[in-house]
C-alpha cells in the first residue's frame, strides 16, 4: 500500500513555483549569519597568522646569515709581513667582495663610563668603497680593555648594518635596497680567560705540591705579565716571560643581532645573539689603505695580545 504517492517532475516544478520546497528569507539569513561568524574569526586570527608569518621568516634570515659572519671572522684572511713589523693583505682574490652588496656601513661605538660616544662610521659609499676584506677586517676589531675593572661601562662596540645575504632573489646584489630586510650586527670580540681564580692560586696553603704546580701553570696561561713572588724575596716580584699564552690565542667572539632597521634609523624589537670560541692569534694589517683592519691567523701561534682598536 502506497502512503504517499510519488511525485512526478512535473509536479515538483509546480510545488517549487509555490515556494513549498525553496529557502525562506529566514533560514537564508540565518546562514548568512553563521558565515558572518565564521569571517569574523577568521578575519580576527589573520593578522596574527601574518605576524607569526613575518617573524618566522625573519628568525630564518638571521640564523642563516649569522653562521657566514661567524665564519667569515673566524677564517679571517691571509696577510703577509712587510718586515717591518707591519703586516698587509696581498690577497687578490675577490670571493668576498660579495659583501659590499650588502653591508651599507660600519661604525665603532666607544662606550665610556656607560655613555655612548659620537661614533667612527665607515660608508660603504662613493666616499670609500669598501673590499669585501675591508669588511671582514673591520668587524674583527679586537678589545684592549677587557682586563680593565671598567670594561662592563668602558668598551667599544663594532656595528654594522646590513641588508639580508639570504631571501628572495629580488632582493639580492643591492636590488630593490628599499624593501629589502635590513638588520644591524653588533660584534665584539674579547681576549677569553676561562680560570677562576681559586684555580690559579697556586700560592693556597691547603694545596699539595701538584695541585699547586697545576694551578701555577694555569696562573701562567691565564694571566699577561704574570709576576711571582719568591719565597727568598718577599718583597719583590720577578717577571715570568711567555705568560698570557691563553688570552693570545683564545678569544670569545659575540654577534648580536637586531633588526628591523626602519627607515629613520630606528631598529625594532627583533633580536638574536651568537657567540662562539676563536683559538687563533690575531694580526692587525691594512687593506684598501685602510690600517684599522683585524684579522684571525688560525695558521700561526702568538706570544703576545694584540694592541686592539682603542
Amino acid at each position: 500500500m502506497k502512503i504517499c504517492p510519488l511525485i512526478q517532475s512535473a509536479d515538483a516544478k509546480e510545488m517549487r513555483r509555490q515556494g513549498e520546497l525553496a529557502f525562506t528569507m529566514i533560514e537564508i539569513a540565518l546562514a548568512i549569519g553563521v558565515i558572518g561568524f565564521a569571517l569574523v574569526a577568521i578575519i580576527g586570527v589573520l593578522p596574527a597568522g601574518l605576524n607569526v608569518q613575518k617573524d618566522n621568516r625573519e628568525d630564518t634570515l638571521i640564523s642563516q646569515d649569522a653562521p657566514y659572519f661567524l665564519d667569515a671572522i673566524r677564517n679571517g684572511v691571509v696577510v703577509s709581513n712587510t718586515g717591518s713589523g707591519n703586516f698587509v693583505y696581498y690577497n687578490n682574490s675577490k670571493s668576498l667582495d660579495f659583501l659590499t652588496n650588502y653591508v651599507t656601513s660600519i661604525k665603532f661605538v666607544h662606550v665610556i663610563n656607560g655613555s655612548n660616544q659620537p661614533p667612527i662610521t665607515y660608508p660603504n659609499s662613493t666616499d670609500h668603497n669598501f673590499t669585501g676584506a675591508e669588511i671582514i677586517g673591520l668587524l674583527s676589531n679586537p678589545q684592549v680593555n677587557y682586563n680593565s675593572s671598567d670594561f662592563a661601562s668602558n668598551y667599544f662596540d663594532t656595528v654594522a648594518t646590513v641588508r639580508a645575504l639570504s631571501g628572495p632573489a629580488t632582493e639580492q646584489n643591492g636590488l630593490n635596497s628599499i624593501m629589502a630586510f635590513t638588520y644591524q650586527m653588533e660584534v665584539m670580540i674579547t681576549p677569553f680567560n676561562s680560570f677562576a681564580y681559586n684555580a690559579t692560586n697556586f700560592l693556597n696553603p691547603s694545596l699539595d705540591i701538584n695541585q699547586s704546580n697545576i694551578c701555577y701553570y694555569r696562573y701562567l696561561a691565564a694571566n699577561p705579565g704574570a709576576r711571582f713572588t719568591p719565597s727568598s724575596q718577599p718583597y719583590s716580584q720577578t717577571f715570568m716571560a711567555a705568560t698570557g699564552g691563553l688570552q693570545y690565542n683564545l678569544f670569545d667572539v659575540r654577534l648580536r643581532f637586531s633588526w628591523p632597521v626602519l627607515a629613520n634609523g630606528n631598529v625594532g624589537p627583533g633580536h638574536q645573539t651568537y657567540r662562539t670560541m676563536i683559538a687563533s692569534p690575531m694580526v692587525q694589517a691594512t687593506v684598501n689603505g685602510d690600517t684599522n683592519c683585524w684579522f684571525f691567523q688560525p695558521q700561526v701561534f702568538a706570544n703576545g695580545l694584540p694592541s686592539g682598536e682603542l
